[in-house]
């Protein structure tokens, strides 16, 4: 199986939904500007709600690293998930605390990941753009990685099977009319589950967080 987050949750009904899914984690946007963004206060109510087998993840651009170990600290969340430059001193300061980390970035600076995790995705996350399969497939990636970027229930076999990624991310791919939608998201969960081979490494580290 490979392992699925779904990303973006906003609402409690949000939650209903991927209880009912089970995917291996979810995702809470933190990130100023965001459409998916919520607040602290948001954020602790859906963590409360949600299924503790299910990994919490926190999405964050430029915040400040005190609000960020803040949410960890309070157990809204348990892993963090940071797009941002390939160098910046957030991640080495989260890695010391013993935070999990995931560094988005998009392909092309793929070996350069200081991180726990590498998720890659587009230069504009949630855009609900799909990556160059092709180039990702000639860079031979050789650690375990997260895919991103325009997965639906409709490509997320072929991606997987193309791709062999631990797991894969989607926000925009189970959405109608910019909420999630139950049945997409059940879809995904279930073809993600049924298809690949699911990564040792990742799947023991994600474990460790409960």
């Amino acid at each position: 199986m490979t392992q699925i987050k779904i990303c973006g949750l906003m609402r409690p009904a949000d939650v209903v939904m991927v209880n009912r899914a089970q995917p291996d984690a979810i995702g809470m946007v933190f990130a100023p500007g965001r459409r998916r963004q919520i607040t602290v206060a948001t954020a602790r109510q859906l963590a409360q709600q949600l299924d503790s087998r299910i990994r919490r993840v926190g999405v964050f651009t430029t915040n400040q690293l005190s609000e960020i170990l803040a949410l960890v600290q309070q157990h809204i969340i348990q892993v963090v998930q940071l797009h941002a430059a390939v160098d910046d001193p957030r991640i080495a300061s989260l890695m010391a605390a013993h935070v999990p980390v995931i560094q988005a970035m998009p392909p092309a600076n793929a070996t350069q990941c200081q991180a726990d995790y590498l998720l890659l995705d587009n230069a504009r996350p949630g855009s609900g753009q799909v990556l160059d399969w092709n180039q990702l497939q000639s860079q031979r990636l050789v650690r375990p990685f997260i895919l991103a970027g325009g997965l639906t229930p409709t490509n997320v076999v072929t991606a997987i099977n193309k791709l062999h990624p631990a797991m894969v991310d989607v926000a925009s791919g189970v959405e109608t009319a910019g909420n999630k939608d139950r049945e997409k998201i059940d879809l995904m969960v279930q073809r993600a589950h049924q298809t690949g081979v699911s990564a040792p490494l990742l799947t023991r580290n994600m474990e460790e967080l409960a």
